[in-house]
């Protein structure tokens, strides 16, 4: 009996999950302008940015090259900034809470040099409490948030360059 009940249980709930619209994220359909895509302005070996984007970009079959090529597209990171402000301070006066901002501005254009989107800026915050007691930790709090606003930002990016017609 209960095992007839949890099967109905079960059916119940992917009903429920197929009839909000969830699915899993899959790869973003890029025309075909832009299969071919050389990045410029950022460094996809070694900034964390880059390796996250050129990743992403390769998982979602662009080919990405490392010197410009005939017929490659071009991805133009203009600007990528990140700030960290104070957001509150305690009553004595030391800081409480830190704002990390990122931001990065960028366009793409075609081989020929016509742009195929405007300059686009993607940003992206996270805010988090500061222990001044538990200095390393809040550094290594601090990288965990970066990453994250990179992964943001990245796909933010890859929306962005799928919607490009």
């Amino acid at each position: 009996m209960s095992r007839v009940v949890s099967r109905i249980a079960w059916g119940v709930f992917l009903l429920m999950l197929a009839g909000c619209g969830f699915q899993l994220r899959g790869e973003a359909s890029v025309p075909e302008s832009l299969k071919t895509l050389y990045i410029q302005g950022i460094n996809t070996q070694q900034d964390t940015l880059g390796l996250q984007l050129k990743r992403a970009l390769v998982r979602n079959g662009i080919t990405v090259v490392d010197d410009y090529q005939e017929g490659a597209a071009i991805f133009t990171v203009l600007e990528n900034r990140y700030d960290r402000r104070v957001l509150s301070v305690a009553s004595n006066a030391t800081v409480r809470e830190y704002e990390l901002d990122a931001w990065v501005t960028f366009k793409v254009t075609d081989d020929k040099g016509n742009e195929l989107s405007d300059v686009q800026r993607v940003e992206a915050s996270r805010d988090y409490q500061f222990d001044r007691n538990q200095i390393l930790a809040m550094d290594e709090q601090e990288r965990v948030l970066r990453e994250d606003l990179n992964k943001q930002m990245v796909q933010s990016i890859l929306r962005r360059l799928s919607a490009i017609k």
